[in-house]
Formats: C-alpha cells, sequence, structure tokens
C-alpha cells in the first residue's frame, strides 16, 4: 500500500512531466529556507505558516494601522481631528510596545 509521501511523490512526478509546473510562480529559482533572525525559534514555523496563508501576526497589523494613522494625520486639516488621530496613533502604539514586550519576554 502506498503511503502519503509516495502518492504526492507521484503528483509531484506527473506534473513535471507535464509541464503544469512550469507555471507555478518561483519554479526554477531556489526556494527561500532562510528563517527570520529576528523570530525566536519555537516561533517561526507558526509564521511561516501564517505568512503562507496569507494572514500576519497581530503586531504585524499594529504597525500597518499605525501607518494609516499616520498617513490621515497628515491629510488632516482640522486640529481636533488632528488631535484624535494623534490619540488613535498613541493608543495603537502603546498596544504594539505592549505585545512587542511579550513577546521579547517569551523568546
Amino acid at each position: 500500500m502506498a503511503g502519503v509521501d509516495d502518492i504526492i511523490g507521484g503528483w509531484i512526478r506527473e506534473a513535471e512531466k507535464s509541464g503544469a509546473v512550469k507555471d507555478l510562480p518561483g519554479y526554477g529559482r531556489p526556494l527561500d529556507l532562510e528563517d527570520d533572525p529576528h523570530i525566536p525559534p519555537k516561533y517561526r514555523m507558526a509564521f511561516r505558516v501564517l505568512k503562507n496563508a496569507g494572514f500576519a501576526p497581530p503586531e504585524v497589523q499594529l504597525f500597518q494601522e499605525i501607518a494609516a494613522l499616520k498617513e490621515r494625520l497628515v491629510a488632516e486639516h482640522s486640529d481636533h481631528e488632528r488631535s484624535s488621530i494623534q490619540t488613535e496613533i498613541n493608543a495603537a502604539q502603546q498596544h504594539l510596545d505592549v505585545a512587542l514586550d511579550k513577546f521579547k519576554s517569551r523568546s
């Protein structure tokens, strides 16, 4: 009885013979197996799975939120609204700082 690895290997060989893999992104280029040195080793696999699935860790989402708020701040002309946006930036930055501190202490 064929194992899972044998079955998958057969599919890959079939795809190579038919030329189907030539259309895949990254075909012919080496795999990037370099781990991010800034991520503790015990979290690298989970982060890679999340990244490959199109998800970002909450810390990355906070970075993106802060960047969007800063863009809004630059475009805003009302002093009252600018103050409100700055308050949101400060709160998001505090959340990010706490998340990064927790992340560092777990590594």
